[in-house]
């Protein structure tokens, strides 16, 4: 190709970039065209699009012209999708083409993909201002829909013509709304003649609905209008649904009827105000009544008029030792239940001063006058109760024994011998009260009696309210239905109803004063009064507690030689028997020291313990409730340490001394000889094995055991170390017999059992040789000391 060539291909090139493709190929033949375009776009010296079919190209400014051109065609505002079909090239060359004149021109806005020029907003501007006009109110969703345009646009739109061309102003509390001042003008005439022409309250939704007003503008308009006071009244509720409008001349006329009701009657009913059409009537008053000191009762308030008088009424009343019922000198409108409220309110700084029945308020001094009749009663009576019912005041049992009991006094009667015989035996029989030989454990029949009260009944819990508190061992003043008759008789003048309350409120301090006079006549009758009674009743009682406390130490000493798992045993055997004698003579003193009717010790259980610990006083209940629930543990010690709590010189001032060895040792001796004597006349093969055992094991340990029957086998395995092998096979064999024998009840066992007593019958006299005769030195063996088993 020639220079000159080469000059005519860029000069044609030149001419494509500066004009249409047309016009230039006009100039060349078809075939010549083609070869020219495509040695351009071979050389980079050419840059054209193609359109969508492929039969032409197009230059970059051509198609700015032509998306220039389309646009004023359409007015303003086109669509890229219908820009690209117009132009007939691919989609994204127009999106880049557009976004290139958007950036360079200012006038044109891409709108979701749609080219807005400056003509077209101007345009719509004039088009919402008119229809501005013509309805007085548009919204921002209004145009958004008639126009297909984004909401955002169309507000700065607004915003920007707003006071130029768009003639109108914007909701302050809703950007959204534009309206016209002839608009607002037209609603503000209608809602100020609506609402002056109101002379009660009414709802502000009807007003709405009835005028057919824009909600939001009405609002601000008629707050407006009475911030203002271009209207005279109020809104109540805010802007809810339930919202009133409440004129002036309606409150102004409700305040002074209330006015005139609260200064001719001194009072303001609750519901009263509800008629007037005042919702909330006791804020209301408070409200308007400020300084006013009123009292607030539950359908009405009251003032001070009616709270002075009834006060000046309760203070005669209390001046004169008397009483009064506020009822009458109140309105009649006031309800029974408010009257009490004032009363307790007015009562509030008063003292020595009572309210009864709701609306009486009587003065102390009255009341105390009111027992005065009965003061005289108590003496007679008290001395005829003492007379005819002395059960109801000491424990149970003939009324001579028990004063002797109380005062100390020994006649030599036979009662006081036998009662010293049973000690005798009792710590003489090891098997009964401490020596170890309860034998075998068997079901046997309860001999539990039932505690009987006055007139030999059971005594059971009154359910009545006036005779509740009355316990065992207190006698009966009088009763409430008796107290009233009395009252009735002196004071014929009073109510019923204030004698009836009268009469339960002096029962109870009627019924302690007559128990005190009641006490104190029965200690003169006893002579428990006196010092030198107490003082040997007290004796006796140390003596026995003691005796006890003694033996049950003693018995804690063969604890150590066994296991843990038969300790155990023991310790709850001699819990529940020694200890908790203790515990029911330490019961049974407590409950003459309080003047409770209470059995004998012989027939204490832990039922009656428990009932007697509700009848005692807070600062005694608790040692005691302590000492009685110690017994059901397998704690020795446990219940020794409550022991020393309840002897304390603050309970029953009871000295607990150990022995000394000399009288240990003859303790141990006498216990050794009660046990000899009964194992030489007993018969039953179980219960002579059960006193050799306890005997061999005194004799080989020199302590004392006190064991059930179920603890023996381990007391002969324990015995096994210390005594010669041939007795100790004696003493296994007879256990295993005792066991079978035991185990066998059926008809069908008769034969092996009458075998088994015939062995048992040969044995008997050995064993009972072994406990007699046996001696420390005649161990198997050289003598060993005990191990624990």
């Amino acid at each position: 190709m020639s220079a000159s060539d080469w000059d005519e291909i860029k000069r044609l090139a030149a001419d494509f970039q500066r004009a249409q493709l047309s016009s230039t190929v006009q100039k060349l033949s078809d075939r010549n065209c083609i070869e020219i375009v495509n040695k351009l776009l071979e050389l980079n010296l050419l840059d054209v699009i193609y359109t969508a079919d492929g039969k032409e190209y197009l230059t970059p400014q051509e198609i700015n012209k032509e998306i220039r051109e389309e646009l004023d065609v359409r007015g303003g505002r086109i669509n890229l999708v219908d820009l690209q079909q117009a132009i007939n090239v691919d989609f994204s060359h127009i999106e880049s083409k557009v976004n290139d004149i958007v950036r360079s021109d200012r006038s044109l806005t891409l709108v979701l993909g749609q080219l807005i020029d400056q003509s077209y907003s101007d345009k719509l501007a004039e088009e919402i201002n008119d229809k501005l006009q013509e309805q007085g109110q548009l919204t921002i969703a209004e145009l958004t829909k008639q126009y297909d345009l984004p909401a955002e646009f169309l507000r700065e739109l607004v915003e920007d013509q707003l006071g130029s061309v768009i003639e109108g102003q914007i909701d302050d509390s809703d950007r959204n709304i534009i309206f016209t001042e002839q608009f607002v003008n037209r609603h503000k005439a209608k809602i100020r003649g609506a609402f002056i022409a109101v002379t009660r309250p009414v709802t502000m939704t009807n007003i709405i609905h009835h005028y057919k007003l824009q909600e939001r503008l009405f609002y601000r308009i008629i707050e407006d209008l009475i911030a203002t006071g271009c209207l005279a009244g109020s809104i109540s509720g805010g802007r809810r649904e339930k919202a009133l409008y409440i004129p002036d001349i309606y409150t102004k006329t409700q305040s002074q009827w209330v006015d005139s009701f609260y200064r001719q009657n001194g009072y303001l009913e609750y519901d009263a105000l509800s008629r007037l059409g005042i919702t909330d009537a006791k804020s209301y008053i408070k409200k308007h009544f400020k300084g006013e000191s009123l009292i607030y009762l539950q359908s009405c308030c009251v003032g001070p008029t009616i709270s002075d008088q009834v006060e000046a009424t309760v203070d005669e009343a209390l001046r004169t030792a008397s009483w009064v019922d506020i009822m009458p000198i109140l309105p009649s409108s006031i309800s029974m239940s408010d009257a009490a409220l004032l009363l307790q309110q007015i009562l509030k700084s008063k003292k020595d001063i009572s309210m009864f029945c709701d609306t009486v308020a009587a003065s102390d001094k009255f009341i105390s006058s009111c027992k005065k009749p009965f003061m005289d009663m108590m003496g007679p009576k008290a001395e005829k109760a003492v007379k005819e019912n002395p059960a109801l005041l000491m424990p149970e049992g003939d009324k001579k024994q028990h004063l002797q009991r109380l005062a100390g006094i020994d006649d030599g009667s036979s009662g006081k011998d036998d009662r010293k015989d049973q000690r005798k035996k009792k710590a003489a029989s090891s098997s009964k009260s401490g020596g170890g030989t309860q034998g075998r454990e068997v079901k046997s029949k309860s001999t539990k009696k039932k505690f009987k009260g006055h007139g030999g009944g059971a005594v059971e819990e009154d359910e009545d309210q006036q005779t509740s508190s009355l316990r065992p061992g207190e006698v009966e003043f009088l009763k409430v239905e008796e107290i009233e008759e009395k009252l009735e008789e002196k004071l014929s003048d009073c109510p019923p109803e204030f004698l009836a309350e009268i009469a339960v409120e002096l029962h109870r301090p009627l019924h302690r004063e007559f128990q005190q006079i009641v006490k104190s006549v029965f200690l003169q009758a006893s002579g428990t009064a006196s010092g030198s009674g107490r003082k040997k009743t007290h004796g006796e009682l140390q003596d026995k507690i003691s005796g006890l406390w003694t033996n049950a130490k003693l018995f804690e000493k063969a604890l150590s030689s066994f296991n843990e798992d038969t300790q155990g045993h023991l310790s709850r055997h001699l819990l529940k028997t020694i200890c908790s004698d203790i515990t029911n003579q330490c019961f049974c003193a407590v409950a003459v020291e309080h003047m409770m009717s209470m059995a004998d010790e012989s027939q204490m259980n832990p039922e009656t313990r428990v009932k007697l610990l509700a009848k005692l006083p807070e600062d005694v209940k608790g040692p005691f409730s302590k000492l009685h629930t110690s017994l059901n543990s397998s704690n020795v010690d446990a219940f020794f340490n409550c022991l020393d709590d309840v002897c304390g010189p603050s309970l029953l001032g009871i000295m607990l001394k150990k022995p000394d060895k000399k009288k240990e040792r003859q303790l141990v001796f006498n216990h050794r000889q009660a046990l000899l004597e009964q194992v030489s006349s007993e018969d039953d093969h179980a219960m002579a094995l059960h006193l050799a055992v306890v005997i061999l094991y005194l004799t080989f340990t020199g302590n004392m055991v006190h064991a059930p029957g179920r603890c023996v086998p381990q007391i002969i395995m324990f015995l096994g170390e210390l005594m010669p092998k041939e007795s100790h096979q004696l003493l296994t064999r007879c256990q295993d017999l005792v066991v079978k024998s035991i185990k066998l009840h059926g008809p069908d066992d008769k034969d092996d059992l009458g075998t088994i007593n015939a062995e048992l019958k040969e044995l008997l006299p050995q064993i009972k040789e072994i406990a007699v005769k046996m001696k420390k030195s005649a161990a198997n063996g050289n003598n060993k000391e005990p191990s624990e088993s």
